[in-house]
């Protein structure tokens, strides 16, 4: 037991030692979105390598973009400021341009060194090529009010950002032409409708404009990789007993595209009760260990949501017994779960056995996580 709840203490340290690295400097704080902040990301083909990405939490935040004309022309005019600064073609340039107030714009340019050079050769000439794109970002925010009762409000921050990857920087100047205006005003419109999916590592395009694609479905940002702990109370029977129990457990998950895959490993201590010589009623905790694998869909676009599971697994074993109630190493595999409430409860089928099958005993669990 101690062993585990070690192991359970090492998993929420590396958890938290995670959390607390990568200190933000003032000029990320200023320039760049926090991570994780956007919900939504679709990608715009502007042909010739050229590309748009929109990233938004809130699909009304589209709106800051619906006139992209002019957020083009307000930055081509603060960039003749710094035209000497933009003078070598060689570097690979970065502008992040903070589009919040008008009256005191923030400007941000970086520009990198390529390792080495790299040429064309052509009818006896010789010209420099880039071998990287230039990016030209637009980001804000927008502040908001969480009403969670009638008088109480809890203030908050949405995130917004649109980047330019262009062969050249001076490529902007061309999508001042209102395209992008009735893109970007198209996609608000269509984005919870029809999407197109031809499968494997292919995106999805929007029905309304093939131009305007995404990772996953309606431009969601799903995936991600986590590591979490989980408790839960539950209550399943054994024989004719019915057997409360506590579980703590730490799990990986694992998010793609769509789908999540999650690894697992919980601590369960099951309650019996019974009278002793005396007459006098004793408790008995008995341990299990449970390894545990699952595989489904990602609900509601949150790979951290346990939503409908496509395979579900565990198995586990006795490892500390006191009391009558459970045989001498007994083992329990269980092979699927319903889901309910967002998967705060589970109902999962299971079987008890030892000795290699010997003894086999159906049961059924209820898992009420918190």
């Amino acid at each position: 037991m101690k062993k585990t709840i070690a192991l359970m203490l090492l998993l929420a340290g590396i958890t938290w030692e995670l959390c607390a690295q990568g200190k933000l400097t003032n000029a990320e704080k200023t320039f760049d979105i926090p991570a994780n902040s956007t919900d939504r990301r679709f990608y715009i083909d502007l042909g010739k390598g050229n590309k748009l990405q929109l990233d938004v939490k809130k699909l009304d935040d589209l709106d800051k973009f619906a006139n992209m004309d002019s957020l083009i022309y307000g930055l081509l005019q603060d960039l003749k400021l710094l035209k000497d600064s933009l003078a070598d073609e060689s570097t690979t340039k970065r502008i992040d341009y903070i589009i919040d107030d008008t009256d005191k714009r923030k400007l941000r340019l970086q520009q990198f060194k390529p390792d080495g050079n790299s040429f064309v050769m052509s009818d006896g000439e010789v010209s420099s090529m880039k071998m990287e794109l230039d990016t030209i970002n637009f980001v804000g925010r927008v502040s908001y009010s969480n009403r969670f009762t009638k008088r109480n409000k809890t203030p908050g921050v949405r995130y917004f950002k649109a980047s330019f990857y262009l062969n050249n920087i001076g490529d902007i100047a061309q999508y001042m032409n209102g395209i992008l205006n009735k893109k970007i005003t198209d996609l608000k419109v269509n984005a919870d409708k029809g999407w197109d999916y031809e499968g494997g590592n292919s995106l999805y395009q929007l029905k309304a404009d093939k131009s305007i694609k995404a990772n996953a479905n309606k431009g969601y940002i799903a995936g991600g990789d986590y590591l979490t702990l989980r408790g839960s109370v539950d209550i399943q029977n054994y024989k004719s007993y019915f057997v409360p129990s506590v579980s703590l457990g730490a799990y990986v998950l694992l998010g793609s595209k769509n789908f999540k895959r999650e690894l697992g490993i919980s601590w369960e201590n099951h309650f019996s009760f019974a009278k002793n010589t005396d007459g006098k009623l004793q408790t008995f905790r008995s341990q299990f260990l449970t390894a545990s694998f699952a595989h489904g869909f990602i609900k509601d676009n949150d790979v951290q949501k346990n939503g409908y599971d496509l395979f579900n697994m565990s198995f586990s074993y006795l490892i500390s017994r006191k009391g009558e109630m459970y045989d001498k190493q007994t083992m329990r595999l269980g092979v699927g779960a319903l889901s309910l409430f967002e998967g705060k409860t589970k109902i999962q089928p299971m079987i008890y056995f030892n000795n290699l099958f010997k003894g086999v005993t159906p049961g059924l669990r209820w898992v009420q996580s918190f």
